[in-house]
């Protein structure tokens, strides 16, 4: 009985020590997997602000361009122009420019989360936020935020519009970038933040 008793007391401690290790392992591969995920988006939005520009003549597109080039965000949307368009069919007559989109919807799988996705678009229009396709790039995200560093006063700003006087026909100088992902396994929340400078920030390209 009393080797039966050390039998079962040393199955137990080997099983809850197996438990931990495993668990352990979870979080870890967990918290990896959400570091590379989140390191991909930041380096996609890096690139497509990077490239990020306005156009003031519609000359660029011929005389029945009836679209805009224009650069809006918010604090939890962002919706502009780039030259980083890819095409992704060969021959399609596509130019090397279009819309590009991030923003949060709602998770269908998780009510206290939400899904990041980016809109890509090779026609440019008057409405920034429609046409295109828009995918899923990061899920279990608890927040997203846009900041937009003004050149005039070094200052960041919540919201740019190119079309309004206060920022008619500027770009920001950067694009702060902050994202918060829930680690489900861990119970708490990670930050990931990014500055994204925009090389076409003097203004308008002049076409």
């Amino acid at each position: 009985m009393i080797a039966l008793a050390i039998l079962a007391a040393m199955s137990l401690g080997s099983f809850i020590a197996t438990s931990q290790i495993l668990n352990s392992k979870k979080m870890t591969e967990d918290r990896d997997e959400v570091h590379h995920s989140a390191t991909l988006v930041l380096n996609r939005m890096t690139k497509d602000l990077n490239m990020a520009f306005l156009v003031k003549s519609k000359e660029l597109l011929g005389a029945t361009f009836d679209g805009e080039f224009a650069f809006e965000g918010s604090e939890e949307r962002l919706d502009f122009v780039t030259f980083s368009h890819l095409r992704f069919l060969q021959g399609a007559r596509e130019a090397d420019y279009g819309e590009v989109s991030y923003f949060l919807v709602p998770d269908p799988e998780n009510s206290e989360t939400k899904i990041l996705m980016r809109r890509q678009s090779g026609a440019v229009d008057k409405d920034l936020q429609a046409g295109g396709n828009a995918f899923p790039l990061l899920t279990r995200v608890d927040s997203l935020r846009f900041e937009f560093l003004d050149a005039k006063d070094n200052e960041y700003k919540k919201l740019w519009d190119s079309k309004s006087l206060d920022f008619a026909n500027r770009l920001p100088l950067a694009v702060k970038v902050e994202i918060e992902i829930y680690l489900p396994e861990e119970e708490r929340k990670e930050k990931f933040t990014t500055i994204a400078p925009i090389e076409l920030n003097q203004g308008a390209v002049a076409f």
